[in-house]
């Protein structure tokens, strides 16, 4: 569990470091947290785009009604990231002021990256 202070400092970061953080905790911890309702995946659509929102930690995840936090095991993960084409993207670590946007193949290549440094 996170202190307060250090859920703070993670939000008010930069998107840039908000990735990184993403990705070394990711591997670490071995999970991906999205939002899901009755209808699947939370999606974005934002410039022709469909924007999956996705956090490193269940409590930095954000409350929206009739939605709910939800852990996806990491090589499940990349594995769904391979059924992606590229009318999708991440939206990673989302906050109420910014996001880091990256594409499907940036993702699951800086994912098995950081992953191959932690197995």
């Amino acid at each position: 569990m996170l202190s307060d202070k250090a859920k703070e400092g993670l939000v008010n970061a930069s998107p840039e470091k908000r990735y990184k953080s993403f990705l070394t905790t990711v591997a670490d911890r071995e999970e991906v947290w999205i939002l899901s309702s009755d209808e699947g995946c939370t999606t974005l659509d934002i410039d022709g785009y469909i924007n999956i929102m996705v956090w490193p930690r269940k409590e930095l995840c954000f409350s929206i009604e009739g939605e709910s936090p939800e852990s996806i095991e990491i090589h499940d993960f990349l594995d769904y990231c391979e059924e992606l084409d590229d009318s999708y993207r991440f939206m990673v670590f989302p906050t109420e002021v910014d996001s880091y946007i990256v594409s499907v193949e940036k993702m699951r290549e800086d994912l098995e990256y950081y992953l191959s440094q932690v197995e």
